[in-house]
């Protein structure tokens, strides 16, 4: 499971209940609580804290009350305040979350120099003071994933483990892929073996069979984090030992289930795992697949079929299919002995498979896309072997009801750098302001900022301290900028924007530190299939690269 942590916390290593001191005790909750999870979003975060004088006879002062991570909430009445014996000032604050990312920014007010980072915990301080000491008191905060999934573009991939004789067995684990790193990020795991995943849209879960051709089959669902549930009993015609493959959900939600030991097509009720309909497409010997999807046009299935090498039809109702007139081309190349262990549809109608190449057709490792008229491929990346795998998209946008919660992807200053059509349509949308440290309006110049070695200038001079900060500034700013132009993704809203880009190394490092936050924030987030961003080639962009001067 992916999960990140922050903790407000007081006192560092010294947190407990309740600070004593000689006048106050500092006392903070949040939504309630000393430690809270979050993994529904948008949500909010309810903060509590109070100040409660403990000397026994007299009145105190409450001189100050800070907590950084807070600064938006007002703190009403403020200090000084005088409290009587036994009595207690009390503050609340909202704070809302509209993301998982938002939940994770908070860390950017971290006062630990050692954080925050992409892995640790986050630290900040609540604390109050009065003529005589200070108190402190804090809570815990964890950032979970959201469980549900996000309609678009990105690629989900599941690959389960193998026995030594050669039987799915578990961790089954769901990945992202990134078809323009050719990269599988982990999501979490499952102890259960499963295949044919689905990404039913009606929901934002994905669903598959867990089966490992021993035991009887059970229907379950999957979430964001990769934990596996258990639906119900897979009621067929096949035999336990099946091996089930292929998974899809159709437009009214509905998952299409395949085994390919004697060609069963179950229709199932996601909710109730109830098996809806039941028929046998085919033979072994005239068709077999390992994976299918929905195409959001016409409402078919569409795999390849590995028993004539030709892309493949399937009406999801009646159980009947149509292959391809003529047999598959491999980029221009008859496809020899091969299998597509995934297939996916983009809500665009573009289908994409996941499997073998004419020279290996035992290691699934390449991505293709297909053409829908020949069902020609051709290949897109070559990404790592996979086995016992299935993948798998949303292709069905849902109408109505409430807006479709935002993706954001971003990407580092490599990928603009390596991508000349992902550079090419963040200028073509005008030049982009680099504050003091200049504008950039050519494609050139652009790959000069985003190519520019902080530590070394291009004619060997050694960088300052100050050039150093002005070229990492200048890099992440133009990035958050292509960040915003290409995926959608807001940049940091930096007040003065014109202003803060100054020659102050301590004005830059403050900024440097929020952007590269930023530019990191949604690299887990796969590149959408729609931008057809195939061709990286940091190399290309090196050789045209202008170094600027700031």
């Amino acid at each position: 499971m992916n999960r990140r942590c922050f903790a407000v916390l007081l006192g560092g290593a010294l947190w407990a209940p309740a600070v004593a001191a000689h006048d106050f005790r500092a006392e903070k909750l949040v939504n309630g609580v000393k430690q809270a999870s979050v993994s529904t979003y948008p949500t909010t975060l309810n903060f509590t804290f109070s100040a409660t004088n403990i000397h026994p006879t007299l009145e105190s002062i409450l001189l100050t009350a800070v907590d950084p991570l807070l600064t938006q909430c007002s703190l009403t009445p403020a200090p000084p305040l005088t409290v009587p014996v036994g009595g207690n000032v009390t503050y609340q604050c909202s704070f809302p979350l509209a993301s998982y990312e938002a939940c994770l920014a908070l860390g950017v007010l971290d006062t630990n120099p050692s954080t925050p980072n992409e892995d640790v915990t986050f630290t900040n301080v609540f604390g109050i003071t009065w003529d005589s000491g200070s108190a402190q008191d804090g809570v815990n905060v964890r950032c979970d994933q959201e469980r549900i999934l996000t309609c678009d573009d990105t690629i989900y991939v599941s690959t389960a483990s193998a026995s030594s004789g050669g039987l799915p067995v578990g961790p089954s684990r769901l990945y992202v892929f990134d078809p323009a790193s050719s990269t599988l990020a982990l999501q979490g795991e499952a102890s259960v073996p499963y295949n044919g995943l689905a990404f039913n849209h009606t929901d934002g879960f994905l669903y598959a069979i867990s089966s490992d051709s021993v035991t009887p089959p059970t229907f379950i669902r999957v979430d964001a984090n990769g934990s596996a549930t258990a639906i119900g009993p897979l009621v067929s015609g096949a035999a336990d030992t099946a091996a089930w493959a292929a998974g899809a959900i159709l437009e009214d939600g509905t998952f299409l289930g395949f085994e390919i030991t004697s060609n069963h097509l179950v229709r199932i009720n996601t909710t109730t795992g109830a098996t809806l309909s039941d028929v046998v497409v085919g033979t072994p010997q005239t068709f077999r697949v390992t994976d299918f999807a929905v195409n959001p046009v016409n409402g078919l299935l569409y795999g390849f079929n590995s028993a004539t090498q030709r892309v493949t039809v399937v009406n999801p109702v009646l159980g009947t299919f149509t292959d391809f007139l003529l047999p598959t081309l491999i980029n221009g190349n008859p496809s020899v002995g091969n299998s597509m262990v995934s297939a996916f549809f983009t809500t665009a109608g573009d289908l994409y498979f996941y499997g073998t190449t004419n020279r290996d057709n035992l290691l699934s490792n390449t991505f293709y896309s297909a053409n829908l008229v020949t069902g020609a491929l051709t290949t897109i990346s070559t990404g790592p072997a996979t086995q016992f795998a299935d993948g798998a998209a949303c292709a069905f946008n849902v109408g109505g009801g409430e807006p479709p919660r935002v993706n954001k992807v971003t990407r580092d200053h490599g990928f603009f750098g390596a991508s000349e059509d992902a550079l090419a349509e963040c200028l073509a949308q005008g030049p982009i302001s680099l504050g003091q440290l200049g504008k950039v309006t050519t494609m050139e110049g652009a790959l000069g900022v985003l190519w520019a070695n902080p530590g070394i200038a291009q004619d060997g001079a050694i960088r300052s301290e100050l050039e150093s900060l002005k070229a990492r500034a200048a890099r992440e700013l133009l990035t958050a900028t292509c960040n915003e132009r290409y995926f959608g993704t807001p940049a940091p809203q930096i007040a003065g924007l014109e202003a803060w880009v100054t020659p102050h190394p301590m004005v830059l490092q403050k900024v440097l530190g929020e952007l590269e936050k930023h530019n990191r924030s949604g690299v887990r987030r796969a590149v959408p299939l729609s931008k057809k961003a195939w061709k990286l080639d940091p190399l290309k962009g090196q050789e045209r690269a202008v170094e600027p001067r700031y």
